[in-house]
């Protein structure tokens, strides 16, 4: 069998395999679940967490937990699957940027998470993370 053949077959059932999957439903994004949900899909990943509070995004797919030692908690939906990542105060610190007044924007610089926009119910509510989290001010996000 030819090269050629072979990486167009492989190359194939490749794409039909991702196409079933799309088609099933396994790419929708499912949202997190209420606070206790959320706390105990971080528990998971890090049991020995303990969650001081609790902010979801405004559709549901995205939480930030702030943990009892000031470290920052973070839970993000792909697809059906979760995905959790624990920073410490000096590195959120400057991952963190203002998107707009509902959204902060996420840059981890890590290529499973590398940038994300996390969108809050009101100001206030990313008011109230801000302030949660320690960050007084912020830098405002030059990506769209």
């Amino acid at each position: 069998m030819s090269l050629s053949l072979l990486v167009a077959i492989v190359g194939f059932g490749i794409g039909l395999v991702v196409l079933l999957v799309h088609l099933s439903g396994g790419s929708a994004r499912v949202p997190l679940g209420d606070e206790e949900q959320v706390a105990e899909r971080f528990r998971i990943d890090f049991p020995d967490a303990e969650i001081a509070h609790c902010f979801e995004s405004a559709d549901g797919c995205e939480a930030l937990l702030v943990l009892a030692d000031g470290s920052l908690g973070l839970v993000h939906t792909v697809g059906s699957k979760s995905l959790t990542r624990h920073y410490k105060r000096d590195e959120f610190a400057t991952m963190i940027s203002v998107k707009d007044e509902t959204s902060l924007a996420f840059d981890a610089h890590e290529m499973t998470l590398p940038r994300i926009t996390i969108t809050f119910d009101s100001p206030q509510t990313r008011a109230d993370v801000m302030a949660a989290l320690g960050l007084a001010t912020l830098p405002v996000s030059e990506a769209a």
